[in-house]
């Protein structure tokens, strides 16, 4: 993802988790600009109900009942690639809500 080479290249590392919010926030208040031109009553309803963007993170979208993110989660494990250690995915849970909100509580 572009996001990623660029952070690389004016940081000389991978983005960590603050980056990527601070990102995901971006995308998301753009999207809901782009809606706000589109229809202003409905926006004031729907607010982020229902975005979906491609993260560095994988798929997102905001929960149009709870308002939650949705996200992939990706499993890993460390392991050694070209010397160096690094987290190498191996499985992954696509759509995971907000799971207290999801069994109800």
């Amino acid at each position: 993802m572009q996001f990623v080479k660029l952070f690389n290249e004016m940081h000389g590392r991978n983005p960590d988790f603050f980056s990527i919010g601070g990102y995901d926030a971006c995308t998301s208040s753009t999207r809901r600009s782009r809606r706000r031109r589109q229809d202003r009553r409905r926006l004031a309803d729907r607010g982020a109900k229902g975005l979906k963007w491609e993260s560095p993170r994988g798929p997102m979208s905001i929960d149009p009942e709870t308002r939650d993110v949705v996200q992939t989660i990706y499993v890993r494990r460390v392991q050694k690639v070209g010397g160096e250690l690094v987290n190498v995915p191996f499985d992954k849970i696509e759509n995971v809500k907000d799971p207290v909100k999801a069994r109800g509580g």
